[in-house]
């Protein structure tokens, strides 16, 4: 059976995976990126890696198809470099040959492309998309970013930077996002933005639990401390968690109505929260998408949690 090797480069770790044609872990190794000791140091770090679980699972690189690396940001993916990943830290800005390097290194076919592209190609592959022609997949943390399966190939677009739908605006004078724009969904509905929103209401809002959690230091709110709240049954906290839901169901809609897909797939760290989030997402989505769409179009929670960007790195080499 065919193999390639995944490996899921973020901004705090680091997850090679040794994987098979049916999208199965052979043998794995996660570490923290460690990114402030700079890019030659995680260069190196990634290789070991890579020895590690070839060593582990008894296999030679020569058996390999190759290798795929899901990057979180900008790349050139003819010349097999990086060109842009703040969340790395400064070398990261500027072109790195990363591709190049483990290609020399390694004497395998190196392949790089975004990781929430990845997560997407996993998800459809072997995932909770499988079965499907077209598919969408959002995946919701710190940000909020989106793949797109059209009609059985990653689409990636003319720029290869086909699927920020995290950019799209929902509220035209709402809260600045890092993009530099006002009012994109990522701002709002991202665990970041989710967390910027309650610390604004919070101070006015001290008969909610809440407050209590974080002892009145609203430099304490997080997603998790909103959830312990929301599941004691604090309205507020259920408030600013179907806000968020309100309105990724209005750019989904949008979403939707360019790309017409069959299935909508979401993941990402702050999908935890999917009893709060999922119904008001849901209920919005159907009422404002074309009526003749509303009975076409299902949504499904992301199967592969974590692996699936080095799922979808490896198998973005065997299924390319």
């Amino acid at each position: 059976m065919r193999k390639a090797i995944g490996v899921d480069l973020g901004g705090t770790k680091i997850d090679v995976l040794l994987v098979n044609e049916k999208g199965k872990i052979i043998s794995r190794d996660k570490q923290p990126t460690e990114s402030e000791k700079g890019r030659d140091y995680v260069i190196r770090k990634i290789k070991n890696m890579i020895n590690k679980v070839l060593v582990e699972a008894n296999i030679k690189i020569s058996d390999m198809e190759g290798i795929g690396v899901g990057f979180p940001g900008i790349m050139d993916r003819e010349k097999k470099t990086t060109l842009y990943a703040p969340n790395l830290g400064e070398e990261w800005k500027r072109e790195v040959p990363l591709g190049e390097e483990l290609e020399n290194y390694f004497k395998v076919p190196v392949f790089l492309e975004n990781d929430v592209n990845l997560v997407a190609w996993a998800e459809w592959l072997v995932g909770a998309g499988r079965g499907t022609k077209t598919m969408i997949s959002i995946a919701i943390g710190t940000g909020i970013g989106s793949g797109i399966v059209l009609n059985g190939k990653l689409w990636i677009g003319a720029h290869g930077m086909a699927g920020e739908f995290g950019h799209t605006t929902v509220i035209p004078d709402g809260p600045i996002c890092g993009c530099g724009n006002k009012g994109c969904i990522e701002a709002i509905a991202s665990g970041s933005g989710i967390e910027r929103y309650a610390k604004s209401i919070i101070p006015n809002n001290k008969d909610s639990l809440i407050w209590n959690l974080v002892n009145g230091d609203v430099d304490k709110v997080t997603v998790r401390v909103i959830y312990q709240a929301a599941e004691k049954g604090d309205k507020l906290a259920i408030d600013i968690f179907n806000r968020a839901g309100y309105y990724l169901g209005i750019a989904l809609a949008n979403y939707v109505h360019v790309i017409d897909p069959e299935k909508i797939v979401v993941g990402g760290g702050v999908a935890n929260v999917r009893d709060y989030i999922g119904k008001p997402m849901r209920d919005e989505f159907y009422k404002r998408v074309l009526p003749s769409l509303r009975d076409k179009i299902s949504f499904a929670w992301a199967e592969l949690g974590e692996d699936a960007g080095g799922i979808g790195a490896a198998l973005f080499v065997l299924y390319r």
